[in-house]
């Protein structure tokens, strides 16, 4: 006889993030690549172009962290979700995002991430 068991921690649905408590759970422990190569900074030759990087790894009960690399500038702090809703606070300013688990789509400051390699 075969017995299955389902462990709900947190809340999952297929339109939301996996969170307790506003931690974004599903997201912790990931590395996210924009899905363009956008403006990297400037070089005798122009613009530079990079994929731009997000990492986002565990803080506490109510809120994880990230670490976003973009242009040639790097920003940290607290992300919380909500459902699919993503809102992060660096430097006194507020970023809005969301996240897609079915497509692993990352949507942040209005440019599209999928999952990258960590």
């Amino acid at each position: 006889m075969l017995a299955l068991s389902a462990c709900t921690s947190g809340s999952y649905y297929e339109s939301t993030v996996v969170e307790e408590q506003g931690a974004c759970v599903a997201l912790e422990g990931r590395t996210f690549q924009s899905t363009s190569e956008l403006e990297c900074g400037r070089t005798p030759d122009g613009v530079a172009r990079c994929r731009w990087q997000l990492v986002f790894d565990v803080s506490h009960a109510t809120a994880s962290e990230f670490s976003w690399h973009y242009s040639d500038v790097s920003e940290a702090g607290q992300v919380t979700c909500r459902g699919s809703s993503i809102t992060a606070i660096s430097a006194g300013r507020t970023i809005q995002g969301t996240f897609d688990p079915v497509t692993q789509t990352l949507v942040w400051a209005g440019e599209s991430y999928n999952l990258g390699a960590p």
